[in-house]
């Protein structure tokens, strides 16, 4: 393992990808060792587009969608009052950290989800969680979402590592590109 530093890794699923395999890949990597790898993906940003249908494969996939209050109880435990991560959240089961905020999930579940807009110092859900929990974005276009992803990059310094599904090469080269 070649350790990276904090960082939140996005991964963007534009809309010419494998659904699927995109999902699959997200899912077997964020729930490794319950998400404790760093390289680990930290949110999904997906192109709107085909944000319903990523949305289906996930729940198909063992991914939980919290509610807006599920998500903010948990998202309060992530980080003690003067910011540094809890480590009794780090490798926790999605079982474990959804009864550590007050609600339940059955054991089908392997990732918690919480759907977001923005990215800010104080949003739990766009830092670095070890854990099996992630963060979903909706972007109209790729553009859109390459700057989502440069935001997620740039929040906690500068982010290590970003994920694209895609089979478009010019979208590819394009993030390349701009990537910070």
């Amino acid at each position: 393992v070649i350790y990276g530093g904090t960082g939140n890794g996005p991964a963007f699923i534009e809309r010419t990808a494998d659904i699927k395999q995109a999902v699959q890949d997200i899912i077997i990597s964020k729930t490794f060792d319950n998400g404790i790898v760093s390289s680990a993906e930290q949110s999904i940003v997906v192109d709107s587009c085909i944000a319903g249908e990523v949305k289906r494969e996930l729940q198909n996939n063992g991914a939980y969608f919290m509610t807006e209050e599920e998500a903010q109880k948990l998202g309060s435990l992530f980080f003690s009052y003067d910011g540094k991560a809890d480590s009794e959240m780090v490798g926790k089961s999605a079982q474990e950290l959804a009864k550590r905020a007050g609600f339940t999930v059955s054991n089908s579940v392997t990732v918690l989800i919480s759907e977001q807009k923005y990215v800010s110092e104080n949003n739990p859900y766009s830092k670095e969680k070890l854990c099996p929990v992630l963060a979903y974005y909706i972007e109209d276009d790729w553009m859109h979402a390459c700057e989502k992803c440069i935001e997620l990059l740039l929040s906690e310094r500068h982010g290590h590592t970003l994920v694209i599904h895609s089979k478009d090469e010019e979208v590819i080269r394009q993030f390349a590109l701009k990537k910070p």
